[in-house]
């Protein structure tokens, strides 16, 4: 059986069309376990991060004379993080006027349209 909304409430309509025509999104959760991070412009797009290993314990007591303990070596890990840009576009093939305040952007679409009227 098959229910259409027609047959059903108003209140429930009203529900049911926003359930409905809601726009799905992506759960992307990629940064709720993540530290962001900054690259600074023009620097690549790999981040190098170091990461130290834990020492040991102080391995014997300081005596009375503070003498220097025995040295432990310090070890780190780098870590490499490489950006990936990801991208889409949509096409839209009704004509709209586009209001742009850059003057070089003005300049190009100027070009476009004369390039457009002179094909046709």
């Amino acid at each position: 059986m098959t229910t259409t909304s027609n047959v059903l409430p108003a209140p429930v309509q009203q529900e049911f069309s926003e359930k409905m025509l809601s726009t799905p999104m992506a759960r992307l959760v990629h940064n709720l376990f993540a530290i962001p991070r900054t690259i600074d412009g023009n620097a690549g797009k790999t981040l190098r991060m170091r990461r130290y290993n834990r020492l040991q314990t102080a391995p014997v007591p300081v005596d009375p004379l503070f003498m220097n303990p025995p040295a432990q070596q310090l070890t780190a890990i780098d870590i490499d993080a490489t950006v990936n840009w990801y991208s889409t576009y949509v096409v839209i093939t009704r004509e709209v006027t586009a209001i742009n305040e850059d003057p070089k952007m003005n300049g190009v679409s100027k070009l476009l349209v004369i390039d457009l009227e002179a094909a046709a």
